[in-house]
């Protein structure tokens, strides 16, 4: 009885229609995929992201390279690394990517993600970060005849043998080297897409600017065996802008330069000078300070700037030692020596005829002095003292006498008695005379002495003086002089170090 019921008609026709059923739900879940899920699971199914994306294994997969560089966002000097942003783009043909567009609904083009497609293990050789941190996994684009490319951006930090010699005024040129890190040239061929780079979507950079950049395909082969490996090489060289370092930092040290030259202009006794002189060098400590920061701390080439700094800081170093000197020469001490011979000969002579500085010599007033002394010395006391008080000579003393024997003779008649007191009045008068001689003559020697000592004095303190002035001569002209040295030095130098050595520079790396 059961048996007749699971073969009767009826029960085939329910079987039948279920099955008509389930057959034509699979047909409408398969309509109803997209297309490009349908793709995805055509092109993904057995799909294997570590093998070489071609049938023949003994071909090579031959990947283009091509490179857009965005910007030259940073120049580590110190550390030697160059960081660029550029968008990079690998092209190369998966034979397993590959449909007809009409099964399709027409669809060629095919977004992934990375992740799940093989991809070549390409990497920046000179990379200064990890080698895992760079290239950004964004999709990659699959054609329908196996084209895929993959055009991933990335900030490059890629090491820079930096060249300082001629900082601020310098060039460099940096390279980047790409290629495959495990694949060598039978397995994948790299090559570039063309010569140069791409900059049309170029954004300038205020420090740098970019003056040329070209890509070299290279195949090397290493020591670890004879396969070769290619590589692109890029090539750019950058220019830095000089505008932020003349204002900042060479315009200042010129100033300070000129601040240094003109010490010399202040008057030998301006205490001032040293201040001034110790004001700039302090300055310049500063400056080596500031572009030191900047530096790489190499000792192969030593920066222009640093060249021009050091001859500055060394000039005021010397500005300052002189000014010194120039005070010590100003300001002598109290009882001055006599300048020396080849000093006058030198600074008052030659030095002062070079920088037509009109002084008085010395040489003359010597010789004057040197005769008045040779005739002070002749000249006598006796001889003065005579000259003012005639002493008495025995003509007078005796002449009293004579008179009164001629008055006896004459007047016989007269007392003798008054011939006596008129004898006595006289000789009495002598001797006042006499002893009024010896007194005046005691109060002028005495008078003479202190003639002679403020003749001496006034003599001595002329000497000191002209000794002195002679001395403040000597300390104008050594800095006169100084002052014209200073200014041709610092001029020149600024001409050679500034001007002539960065153009020669510019001729040589053919910049303009």
């Amino acid at each position: 009885m059961e048996t007749d019921v699971y073969h009767s008609p009826k029960c085939l026709l329910v079987l039948l229609i279920i099955c008509h059923l389930w057959w034509c739900s699979l047909a409408s879940d398969t309509s109803v995929l997209p297309d490009e899920q349908r793709l995805s699971r055509k092109l993904f199914h057995n799909y294997d992201t570590s093998v070489r994306p071609v049938f023949n294994s003994s071909h090579s997969v031959v990947v283009t390279f091509n490179y857009n560089l965005i910007q030259v966002m940073d120049m580590d000097e110190k550390n030697q690394v160059l960081t660029l942003n550029a968008w990079l783009e690998w092209g190369w043909i998966d034979e397993r990517m590959t449909w007809n567009p009409k099964d399709f609904n027409g669809l060629e083009v095919f977004r992934v993600p990375a992740s799940k497609l093989w991809l070549p293990d390409i990497l920046l050789y000179n990379n200064a970060d990890d080698y895992t941190s760079g290239f950004m996994k964004c999709n990659v684009m699959i054609f329908s005849n196996g084209l895929v490319l993959w055009s991933p951006p990335a900030r490059l930090r890629s090491s820079c043998h930096i060249d300082i010699t001629y900082f601020p005024f310098d060039s460099q040129v940096c390279s980047q080297k790409f290629g495959s890190w495990t694949y060598d040239k039978a397995q994948v061929d790299l090559r570039n897409k063309s010569n140069i780079l791409e900059v049309s979507n170029y954004i300038t950079n205020g420090e740098w600017t970019l003056a040329k950049y070209t890509l070299k395909r290279n195949e090397v082969k290493y020591p670890i065996g004879d396969a070769v490996f290619p590589d692109v090489t890029i090539y750019i060289t950058i220019y830095r802008r000089i505008l932020y370092y003349v204002l900042n930092i060479l315009l200042p040290c010129f100033w300070l330069n000129i601040l240094s030259v003109l010490t010399f202009c202040l008057p030998p006794d301006a205490g001032e000078k040293l201040t001034l002189s110790i004001t700039v060098l302090l300055s310049y400590s500063v400056f080596m300070l500031l572009v030191a920061d900047t530096m790489p701390p190499t000792s192969e080439s030593v920066p222009l700037i640093e060249v021009y700094l050091t001859m500055s800081m060394a000039m005021s170093s010397v500005s300052v030692i002189m000014t010194v000197l120039v005070l010590k020469l100003h300001h002598s001490p109290p009882n001055p020596t006599e300048v020396p011979n080849w000093v006058r000969f030198l600074i008052l002579g030659v030095l002062a005829k070079i920088i037509q500085c009109k002084c008085s010599p010395r040489k003359d007033k010597k010789k004057s002095n040197a005769r008045s002394a040779t005739n002070s010395n002749k000249y006598k006391e006796p001889e003065v003292t005579s000259n003012l008080i005639p002493e008495p000579t025995p003509y007078s003393r005796n002449s009293f006498s004579s008179d009164a024997s001629r008055a006896e003779d004459n007047t016989s008649n007269v007392d003798s008695r008054i011939n006596r007191r008129s004898t006595s009045n006289q000789e009495s008068s002598s001797e006042y005379r006499a002893h009024l001689y010896e007194r005046s003559a005691y109060g002028m020697e005495e008078l003479l002495k202190y003639l002679k000592l403020i003749v001496k004095k006034t003599d001595k303190e002329a000497e000191e003086e002209d000794l002195t002035d002679e001395w403040k001569q000597v300390a104008l002209i050594v800095d006169r002089t100084m002052f014209y040295i200073f200014l041709f030095i610092t001029l020149f130098s600024t001409l050679v170090i500034l001007v002539i050595v960065p153009a020669a520079s510019y001729v040589k790396s053919g910049r303009t």
